[in-house]
């Protein structure tokens, strides 16, 4: 805190200084200590204005202990002094009254500025914890600006969730947004990149609190949303990213604003046709359950020559472990010889060639521009010998494939329950 620089009044001029000295002040002050020089350098200036002494001390000055100088009256000079020194004083005691009502109110900003920000909320966190909280992040200007402001208000509770803020806000503004009695309550929510419909449908429940009966219903008639009526259901038309969205919304409009940014991307790519967005969806999804973003190109490429019509390495059939998972329910990335042969799995991509029924999860934009844009190359294997990093192996024949597959046996064996 700034504060006033204090006077060293032992270098102020006394009596014996300056008999002409307006001020005068030692000499103004000693005749209402009981002449002791020490009480009077403790209680100084500032001690004399500030009670209703200072008429009294006044009046005593009448008896001068200097002549008066010439042309002046002293008994004038000495008075103007003491107002001067007075409103000094007052003004001194003014400024330390504002820091300590500052110091103990609270700074508070003046209006809202900056960039927006989510701010979260505990369940069952106290106000006090979110009062400091938003001190440190700055969007308070101090936490007790916040804690008078709840005082002030009908009710000091704030509501658990996410809220979305602004860098700088007035304490009061600060607290209807976390009251949800002004705009800014959001539910947050993220649907990460390759999960499947199932699985953002309990993260969706989870996040905003609407029933999952509700938000899978929403979901059951994909063409309301502007979805192609071929689509049988909306597993790959929900885009991963974080979204803040409305706490009032319903589970429809929660689905819907997922949707759309799907269906913005596909248009700006000149993605148009119902049976091409389905295509790329569903190869961009394998895509995101098969590699990591730096093979997604080589993968394309590779599932682009097996869906080739004179492919005779694999006769059409694509062989995607995570498609015949999907289609067995389960996240895994191993199964048993009989699930392997498993015909009345429809998206057993050992047995049926060709793409399976549709995406088997949310492909992120990154797997979909891949999808579009297919690596020029003469593999038509990989499989991941790595597990921790990812490392991929590429092969132009079954039986390099192979040699391949037997060092991912080799891995799994030394890292059980990984594989």
């Amino acid at each position: 805190m700034n504060r006033p620089p204090e006077h060293d009044w032992d270098d102020l001029p006394g009596d014996e200084a300056d008999p002409d000295d307006d001020l005068d002040v030692f000499g103004f002050v000693h005749e209402d200590a009981d002449d002791d020089p020490d009480e009077a350098r403790r209680l100084g200036a500032p001690a004399a204005a500030a009670g209703g002494r200072r008429r009294g001390l006044l009046r005593r000055r009448g008896t001068g202990s200097h002549p008066a100088a010439p042309g002046r009256s002293r008994r004038g000079s000495r008075l103007r002094g003491g107002i001067a020194l007075g409103a000094a004083a007052l003004a001194f005691l003014a400024v330390v009254v504002l820091v300590v009502q500052g110091f103990l109110g609270g700074a508070d900003h003046d209006g809202i500025e900056g960039e927006e920000l989510t701010f979260s909320v505990e369940p069952g966190e106290d106000l006090a914890s979110v009062a400091r909280r938003l001190d440190s992040a700055g969007v308070v200007a101090s936490a007790r600006a916040f804690e008078r402001a709840a005082e002030d208000s009908a009710s000091g509770v704030v509501r658990a969730g996410d809220f979305v803020m602004r860098e700088r806000m007035p304490a009061a503004d600060a607290l209807a947004v976390l009251q949800g009695t002004a705009d800014g309550a959001v539910h947050y929510v993220l649907v990460e990149r390759g999960r499947r419909l199932t699985e953002v449908l309990d993260a969706l429940a989870e996040s905003t609190g609407l029933p999952r009966e509700e938000l899978a219903a929403a979901t059951q008639d994909p063409a309301r949303y502007g979805v192609p009526a071929e689509a049988q259901t909306l597993e790959g038309w929900l885009d991963p990213g974080e979204y803040r969205l409305p706490v009032e919304a319903s589970a429809e409009e929660v689905v819907d604003a997922l949707v759309r940014p799907v269906l913005a991307d596909l248009a700006e790519l000149g993605v148009d046709d119902p049976d091409e967005q389905r295509r790329v969806l569903t190869v961009a999804s394998l895509l995101e359950a098969e590699a990591l973003p730096r093979d997604y190109r080589t993968v394309a490429g590779v599932i682009e020559n097996r869906l080739a019509p004179d492919n005779t390495e694999t006769r059409g059939l694509l062989q995607i472990d995570a498609a015949v998972t999907y289609g067995l329910g389960v996240r895994s990335l191993s199964f048993s010889a009989g699930q392997r042969q498993d015909a009345s799995n429809p998206y057993n991509t050992y047995v049926h060639p060709g793409l399976p029924p549709g995406p088997i999860g949310m492909p992120s934009d990154a797997a979909v521009a891949a999808a579009l844009d297919p690596a020029d190359t003469d593999a038509y294997y990989w499989v991941t010998t790595d597990i921790a990093t990812g490392h991929t192996e590429f092969s132009r024949t079954y039986e390099e494939h192979q040699e391949h597959v037997r060092t991912l046996q080799r891995y799994c064996a030394s890292n059980p329950g990984v594989c």
